[in-house]
């Protein structure tokens, strides 16, 4: 094992020690509960190990919140009967930020000190800068807003500001071709992890942690959803890559893909199923001649081995009858069809209809104050009948109406001009490899998808945005150089 750690880059044992580290917290988490010791122990050596090796921690975020989730990402320090919201993610993120500054003092990191100069000539990131600034105001004016609750602040502040500082991590640690070749494998073993969650799902018949997403509709999650969604950008950027790679050994990764669709499919996310069609037609669009015809030819073999499984599973069903592989074949069909079949009855769709009438609320109260919004903290009244409730902004189930919401026009545009100039440069390129590609697709799904959750407004699930977008703006710079 020693030899082995030896031949391996120094950053990525890091990584592996701090994954470690933070694991053995998230199962003593499971088995005992909190435990402050144990968590100061583990937690600080992380934080070391990162502020000495910063890209490390970007290795095990998103190593960690593929695996883990919310129990990465959203578990709080428990002080009697207090919770403290510094979570385990935003610990190692603390200890990139202070590890980047450290190393731009003190010891030129890869060159960093040079890009950490140029970053800042590029509208791009004045315009994110602004966003983070605009959001600081709106959360320290908070403060003297009595109708507004401090910690749904503050939250929102994390989502929109801290997290956003994702982006310039990426940009200034991820700047040479073998730094995002190794944070995408950390990706690919933490999207291979969850096919463990998938036998479990269907073991089990019920996905572990899908509690959190409960179906408005008849039916379980074979997935939970955090998991379908870190599964969608696998699907999207494997699949570009594998269709771009001449080399052979790579091919046998093509299994991965049916298995994560099935994933996808079962966890019964209509929003995720819509996001990753549309971006993956997107990314077909853009293919090469020659990679077209290949993707073709793939395609095709994966509707044949379908095919063919689906037939050996009714014959199954139709040989054993009254078995439970029979009762549990008609079920799953039953309920897929009845959630496929909703997309063409929003009305009687509960999800939908709740959505529905939220987003009409929230119209309602954007119109008040198009250009500031109503401020960071606040909720909204929602009556339906008898049924009423007072609804967190940040739950109105729309990343980009819960911005404009918040912060009105003046929040919106910043970022909006962001996106739009990183994209702009993304579809513009004249030699589009298989990166470039990956991250059209992977921007599109991100800007469908987030119509229908709070995507920005759950650090387990908008870390991604900053994350992907980074990468859009760093792998100009990482493919020009070759």
């Amino acid at each position: 094992m020693y030899n082995f750690l030896q031949k391996m880059n120094r950053e990525t044992v890091s990584a592996i020690f701090v994954i470690v580290a933070v694991s053995l917290f998230i199962f003593s988490n499971f088995a005992f509960g909190f435990s402050l010791p144990l968590y100061l122990v583990l937690m600080l050596t992380s934080f070391a190990i990162v502020v000495a090796h910063p890209r490390s921690g970007l290795y095990a975020i998103v190593f960690l919140t593929f695996i883990f989730e919310r129990f990465f990402t959203l578990a709080p320090i428990v002080l009697s009967r207090s919770e403290l919201k510094l979570y385990p993610v935003d610990v190692l993120f603390l200890a990139v930020i202070v590890g980047i500054v450290v190393n731009l003092m003190f010891v030129h990191l890869d060159g960093s000190r040079i890009v950490l100069k140029k970053i800042f000539s590029f509208k791009s990131e004045r315009l994110l800068l602004l966003f983070i600034a605009l959001v600081s105001i709106y959360f320290l004016s908070s403060f003297f807003d009595p109708n507004s609750d401090k910690d749904l602040a503050f939250s929102a502040w994390k989502n929109y500001g801290f997290y956003a500082l994702l982006y310039f991590a990426v940009i200034i640690l991820l700047n040479k071709k073998e730094h995002l070749v190794r944070f995408l494998k950390f990706a690919l073993a933490g999207a291979i992890g969850i096919i463990f969650f998938i036998i479990y799902g269907i073991i089990s018949g019920q996905g572990l942690w899908s509690e959190f997403t409960p179906l408005s509709t008849e039916g379980v999650r074979l997935l939970a959803f955090p998991h379908a969604f870190y599964l969608t950008m696998s699907v999207l950027t494997l699949g570009v890559f594998l269709v771009f790679s001449p080399v052979k050994k790579y091919r046998k990764y093509f299994w991965l893909l049916p298995i994560w669709i099935f994933g996808i499919i079962g966890s019964m996310m209509r929003h995720l199923w819509i996001g990753l069609i549309l971006s993956a037609f997107v990314a077909i669009v853009f293919l090469p001649k020659e990679k077209g015809l290949f993707l073709k030819s793939y395609v095709g073999k994966i509707i044949f081995g379908a095919a063919t499984v689906i037939v050996f599973v009714f014959y199954l069903s139709a040989v054993i009858p009254h078995s439970k592989i029979e009762q549990g074949i008609d079920y799953s069909v039953e309920v897929l069809g009845e959630r496929t079949a909703s997309f063409s009855s929003f009305s009687e769709d509960e999800s939908f209809f709740w959505r529905g009438m939220l987003w009409l609320e929230a119209g309602e109260k954007i119109k008040e104050n198009p250009l500031v919004g109503i401020g960071l903290g606040k909720r909204l009244s929602l009556e339906l009948g008898d049924y009423q409730d007072l609804v967190e902004v940040r739950n109105v189930h729309n990343s980009l109406l819960a911005i404009l919401l918040q912060g009105g026009l003046l929040l919106l545009l910043p970022l909006a001009g962001f996106v739009f100039l990183i994209l702009r440069d993304l579809f513009g390129r004249k030699e589009k490899d298989w990166i470039v590609i990956a991250l059209i697709a992977l921007a599109v799904n991100y800007l469908i998808v987030f119509l229908f959750q709070p995507y920005l407004e759950t650090n387990l699930l908008g870390i991604f945005f900053w994350i992907i977008f980074g990468l859009a703006r760093v792998s100009k710079d990482i493919f020009s150089e070759n």
